[in-house]
């Protein structure tokens, strides 16, 4: 099996009723919403407790259809300040199929917003956010224990209450082994609750040996009993108490994505940079969304289709993005085996966000040219300028407009940030590009262009002109020279005809030699995010969560090798075999 890939559910529908064939049972009953109430919130105390913060840490075994989650989040939302992060974990997710099927079924806004961008069928954490960042949801594709060992491992926030939610335990013992149960003890504090649909003597007697004291609850008329608990052994862990301000330095895509993420949790921001809101290689007015995937199965290539998955809810419904398919075309036969081992990891008949296209079909659906393309049929064109300004928008954060003086919490000024970390060694440096607006050219292809290309040069249309590029320089071009590479460099999509370009952009863009951003930490308390070159529109907002969830406490939506693959240490070890490599100018 493909190690990036999850087995989906491929449910049983009966009626509107979804049915679990390989556990011979239902997601949830006839009266799933009552279920809730009566099962898992009124038992958990969850609205009723004093003993806990304002960022509740709930999490759940058998995420299923969402149900739990989404009334646990609106239960919350009802109450002033309080805010929510919902873990949860599933061997077998709903495929986007059935996600959309469900949705035609439910009223509730936050499962329509669900269910439009549902994780991606990959292995691993996979966040979300909703109602204003709020709410935050972080699901675990996979093994259960693998997942909650993770979880153990890397949050630090204790878990509130655990909502055990899997198919019966004689049809499903593997989510209730004795080891699982042991996980969410060590996760928990004196105070966690525990609770259940199943009265199990066995579970309950589980539960016990590992730290809560068991009762059964009342469930009549619907069924006799069910199970809660209370952890009631002194534990080691302890609430972390996340910082009241955080300083920032720079204020391009990176350092903006960081403030939102932590303004949104009630931090309050300091946000440095003389040139204001995306003054530097974030000024450009398009950008696509947009990432080089890989089809080694390498940390690499988890981290960047991570990203992409990350970002694309984030950013499609942004107003400052026009929603569009991306295809990237395959010119020479090298390219195309690399698309078809890309293909082979990512472009499954379940995953409908990437489709790999033949010849013929290229030609077909999108009237181009190419020996064979990747289509991402869910993309964006992004303002970045305008992105950035509408993240900063928030009574928690504070522009200053100037360079930040002493030391800060998050590092996030491009290829500057290497002389803020001089004991850490950072391969990184500016690489100069330029953008061209031009009039759609009448006999650029045989029909609009209805997608935007990506991949060696940009070809972003829209309705009144079309935007292409990017040069790559490692010194910087005369306009004249940057305009006359970026139309010979897309003359398969403009034509023969003369183009002249109605304006340009410049910037400067941080890259890295390897191309992979840099993101963690740096020091003790100090965070850095730059270098994140072309795909800055993905890995941007990833890394904000990635930061933000260490400041938080939680575990962060990526692999401890997908982090390692971007950490900014990374570069030490390759130094010391070849030396340093220098980036850009």
């Amino acid at each position: 099996m493909n190690p990036e890939g999850v087995e989906p559910a491929f449910l049983n529908w009966r009626g509107d009723q979804p049915f679990a064939p390989r556990y011979d049972d239902i997601y949830y009953s006839d009266d799933g919403l009552e279920e809730f109430q009566r099962v898992f919130l009124q038992p958990s105390a969850l609205l009723e407790r004093d003993d806990l913060g304002e960022c509740l840490q709930v999490a759940e075994l058998g995420f299923g259809t969402g149900l739990n989650f989404v009334l646990c989040a609106q239960a919350l939302l009802a109450q002033p300040h309080k805010r929510l992060h919902y873990i949860a974990f599933e061997a077998h997710p709903l495929t986007e199929a059935d996600w959309l099927r469900l949705s035609a079924q439910r009223p509730q806004p936050l499962f329509k917003e669900l269910a439009m961008a549902p994780p991606p069928l990959l292995t691993g954490w996979h966040r979300r956010s909703f109602a204003n960042g709020r709410v935050h949801l972080s699901v675990y594709h996979g093994d259960v224990l693998a997942g909650l060992q993770d979880l153990n491992e890397r949050q630090q926030q204790p878990i509130d209450a655990w909502f055990l939610d899997g198919f019966d335990p004689r049809k499903n013992p593997a989510m209730w082994q004795p080891e699982v149960l042991a996980a969410i003890g060590a996760s928990s504090i004196r105070g966690t609750r525990v609770c259940t649909f199943t009265a199990s003597g066995q579970v309950r007697r589980g539960l016990n040996e590992v730290g809560f004291t068991m009762r059964r609850v009342d469930q009549r008329p619907r069924k006799r009993e069910s199970l809660a608990g209370v952890f009631n052994v002194t534990s080691q862990r302890q609430r972390s108490i996340p910082p009241q301000q955080i300083r920032i330095f720079g204020a391009g895509i990176a350092g903006c994505s960081v403030a939102r993420a932590l303004a949104d949790q009630d931090i309050d921001v300091q946000l440095f940079d003389p040139g204001g809101v995306a003054g530097g290689g974030s000024r450009m007015q398009a950008s696509a969304l947009h990432c080089r995937l890989l089809g080694d199965l390498s940390a690499t290539a988890e981290f960047r289709a991570r990203a992409y998955h990350h970002a694309r809810p984030l950013l499609t419904a942004h107003a400052a993005s026009q929603p569009i398919g991306a295809v990237q075309l395959a010119i020479t036969a090298k390219e195309v085996d690399k698309q078809r081992r890309i293909a082979a990891v990512y472009a499954t008949a379940q995953n409908a966000w990437l489709r790999f296209l033949d010849a013929q079909s290229v030609l077909d659906e999108l009237g181009l040219e190419a020996r064979s393309a990747l289509l991402f049929n869910d993309s964006a064109i992004i303002n970045l300028p305008r992105l950035c300004t509408a993240l900063v928008d928030h009574p928690r954060i504070q522009l200053v407009q100037s360079t930040g003086q002493g030391q800060p919490d998050v590092i996030a000024c491009a290829s500057d940030s290497r002389h803020m970390t001089p004991h850490l060694p950072l391969e990184i440096g500016d690489v100069f590009g330029q953008l061209d607006w031009i009039t759609p050219p009448a006999a650029a292809t045989s029909g609009p262009l209805n997608v935007a290309i990506v991949g060696n040069g940009y070809v972003l249309p829209n309705t009144d002109h079309w935007a292409i590029g990017s040069t790559y320089e490692q010194s910087p071009w005369e306009p004249e020279t940057a305009s006359a590479h970026n139309i010979d460099s897309n003359r398969a999509f403009l034509g023969a005809g003369p183009i002249k370009p109605i304006r340009h952009q410049r910037a400067a863009r941080c890259v890295s030699s390897d191309r992979d951003p840099v993101i963690g930490k740096v020091d003790e308390h100090v965070w850095i995010t730059t270098a994140h070159g072309s795909m800055g529109s993905s890995s941007a907002p990833f890394a904000a969560s990635i930061i933000a969830s260490d400041i938080l406490g939680w575990i962060a939506p990526a692999s401890p090798r997908a982090l390692k693959s971007v950490a900014p240490d990374r570069f030490i070890a390759r130094q010391a075999r070849r030396g340093v490599k220098k980036v850009g100018a």
